[in-house]
């Protein structure tokens, strides 16, 4: 924490002491050319952006959105040329001024918060002034350039921040900004026009931005609540795997913490990783219609109980194909028992790369944790086993994304390293009958055709 805690103060110095230094430059500007930007105007439009951040939403990771580039466009429109910048940054400043961060003494995120805000607005009206004036068939060409200097700076800025503060991944957060982007056209377009219509009627121009901004809020507050349900749909199903066994709860977490490493590694856009994390958390759904006892069994599967333990997969895929947004996961939750080569169970013809993640992360998560017939084997010992099996059981590039990004970042499974503990009825052997693949059998003769271990069956 006291890591975390510098960081974000060394972010946010540095934040307030860009936008310092540029409000003291853009001072001396308009003190050497006499051009001061309109003071009523400027508080105007930095009232109307504190409203509009103030009514903001905030996304899963954190992030705050709110229509405020609209805002920020209009009152471009409506300074002209004279001292845009300066006016720009001024009002963006305000932007930052939030009332529920000041009520908990945030004093230092509402410092940063302003500071991004001002850079963000006056970097947005330094390149849209490069191209001149928003009027006639410059006006696409102005908001294009004004989005895209505030999209990158915002972005740039916010970011970082809410990594550092949140602790989630830089991808996480950009997996919320990224849906925002196509908006910035848009709102820029709206507040552009409401502008020009401010230097023709004056503040009573005003009076259009608060439909637009009410749409806008609307529309923000429609996209939570189904991303609201949706999360809250798979919880219930995470609910349910807890109620009928712990140790599948807990394994699916981890599971879909790999599953996210790995697509990490491999680049996978932000949609996808957000596919992969629900296909991941979603991967063992089907157990809920397998028996307990055979969950937990401490010995060597019959292969009849095989059998019955194989119809998670199809339970699985009957489950998925009844929910809307599930249903495109289908494929990667079912599927993370096929193999690489072709063989395997539960897969369709054609396996999505998201299954081949899933299929190592629930491998290595099987072989690094204590199960009911075998202890935890060492990380060492699962990252042989993954290699070992890399190109034929298992995808091998996804081997290696989830062994590199495991050693990047200093962390251990495994012996010695568990986490989360299950009780279980019979103590486990610290040599199994079956370790997902290992086959450490005491006597290998004793294998029969058709029976499988009990971590093939995970």
């Amino acid at each position: 924490m006291g890591g975390t805690a510098r960081r974000s103060r060394v972010l946010s110095g540095g934040y307030a002491f860009l936008a310092a230094g540029l409000l003291a430059i853009l001072f001396h500007h308009a003190a050497t050319s006499g051009s001061w930007p309109r003071p009523f105007t400027v508080l105007l439009f930095a009232s109307l952006l504190c409203a509009a951040e103030n009514a903001s939403l905030v996304l899963p990771s954190k992030v705050e959105i709110s229509p405020s580039f609209m805002v920020i466009m209009a009152c471009q429109a409506a300074y002209g040329t004279r001292a845009a910048v300066l006016s720009a940054a001024l009002t963006g400043a305000f932007g930052g001024v939030a009332f529920r961060t000041l009520r908990r003494r945030r004093y230092r995120s509402t410092v940063a918060n302003c500071s991004q805000m001002a850079l963000s607005a006056a970097a947005a009206a330094a390149a849209a002034g490069a191209i001149g004036p928003p009027r006639g068939q410059l006006l696409v060409a102005h908001v294009v350039v004004a989005a895209v200097a505030y999209a990158a700076v915002n972005i740039g800025l916010v970011l970082p921040a809410v990594s550092i503060e949140t602790g989630a991944s830089p991808a996480q957060v950009w997996a919320d900004m990224r849906p925002m982007l196509p908006n910035y056209l848009t709102f820029g377009l709206v507040g552009a026009l409401i502008g020009q219509v401010y230097t023709w009627l004056g503040p009573a121009a005003l009076a259009l931005l608060v439909v637009p901004l009410a749409i806008a809020r609307w529309s923000f507050s429609s996209f939570l609540e189904i991303h609201e349900a949706r999360e809250a749909t798979v919880a219930v199903f995470l609910r349910a795997i807890e109620a009928k066994d712990a140790y599948t709860h807990e394994h699916t977490k981890r599971v879909a913490r790999y599953a996210g490493y790995i697509g990490e590694e491999l680049g996978l856009d932000p949609l996808r990783q957000a596919h992969l994390r629900q296909a991941a958390l979603m991967h063992d759904i089907g157990k809920l219609a397998v028996p307990r006892h055979l969950l937990n069994k401490p010995g060597r599967l019959t292969p009849e109980e095989f059998a019955l333990v194989q119809r998670h997969a199809h339970v699985c895929i009957d489950i998925l194909s009844q929910v809307d947004f599930l249903r495109p996961m289908t494929a990667a939750a079912a599927g993370h028992h096929s193999r690489y080569d072709g063989g395997g169970y539960g897969g369709e013809s054609e396996t999505d790369l998201e299954a081949f993640v899933v299929a190592v992360a629930d491998a290595f998560d099987a072989m690094t944790s204590t199960r009911s017939y075998r202890k935890a084997l060492p990380q060492a010992v699962a990252f042989e086993e993954l290699r070992d099996k890399s190109g034929s059981q298992f995808h091998p590039e996804c081997v290696e994304a989830l062994i590199n990004a495991i050693e990047r970042r200093g962390e251990h499974y495994g012996a010695g390293f568990e986490q989360t503990s299950v009780e279980f009825e019979v103590t486990p052997p610290t040599a199994g009958v079956g370790s997902a693949g290992l086959g450490d059998l005491e006597d290998p003769a004793v294998v029969t055709e058709g029976s499988e271990p009990p971590g093939e069956a995970t």
